[in-house]
């Protein structure tokens, strides 16, 4: 049994290894932009990605002649830092990167980190990532806190701390904050009691009220 789990761990790795330093087939959209096609790498799918991502892309240019049409083959690798990367693209897959805050402590938060979209939109949303473990984690950002996307397990959600933390957040729609406040039915949670599940629910009831309610 040892030398199975053994061998397993080995093998995640060197896939880790072989996807990080040998590259990925995608697609790169800066910022500014630009649509990059070709390989990916020095890319981190599930951790942080604090140096600069590099992208190999290929280019053919034809030239034609009175009697002749010639052909050559342009390669080129950028580095691009994660901050000027808008999405990333693989397998049709559409990735972004966030900051993953887990934490009270500055210190506790992921950087860069190669999330997709679960639900809402580019202010507003819960994020989906998958850690070097292969547990999947939601992070939601929200009206006032958009630089970093915040755990849904986050320890201040315990006891009576979702009400007052949330409720603050979506404050400028009154009638929603109240209703967290109050800790009415389906816009709380306790997040050592309630399932993800049932967490994934609650954030969806109120970014869908909160996106009505302008």
């Amino acid at each position: 049994m040892k030398s199975l789990r053994y061998l397993l761990i080995i093998a995640a790795l060197h896939s880790f290894v072989s996807a990080h330093s040998q590259g990925i087939k995608g697609t790169v959209i800066l910022k500014l932009g630009n649509k990059l096609e070709g390989t990916i790498t020095q890319l981190n799918l599930t951790g942080e990605n604090n140096d600069l991502v590099y992208v190999e892309t290929t280019t053919t240019e034809i030239s034609k002649k009175k009697r002749s049409r010639t052909s050559s083959t342009i390669t080129e690798k950028n580095g691009y830092n994660p901050a000027i990367i808008s999405r990333v693209i693989i397998e049709g897959k559409t990735y972004l990167f966030k900051d993953l805050r887990y934490g009270y402590d500055d210190k506790e938060i992921f950087q860069n980190c190669l999330v997709q979209q679960y639900f809402g939109n580019d202010s507003l949303a819960i994020y989906e990532w998958k850690n070097a473990k292969g547990e999947t984690g939601y992070y939601v950002s929200s009206p006032r806190f958009t630089e970093y996307a915040e755990d849904i397990n986050h320890p201040k959600y315990e006891g009576d701390g979702f009400g007052s933390f949330t409720g603050l957040k979506f404050s400028r729609c009154r009638e929603l904050a109240k209703k967290i406040y109050d800790r009415e039915p389906g816009y709380f949670y306790n997040s050592k009691q309630n399932s993800t599940e049932e967490k994934l629910a609650v954030w969806k009831r109120i970014m869908e009220e909160y996106m009505k309610c302008f």
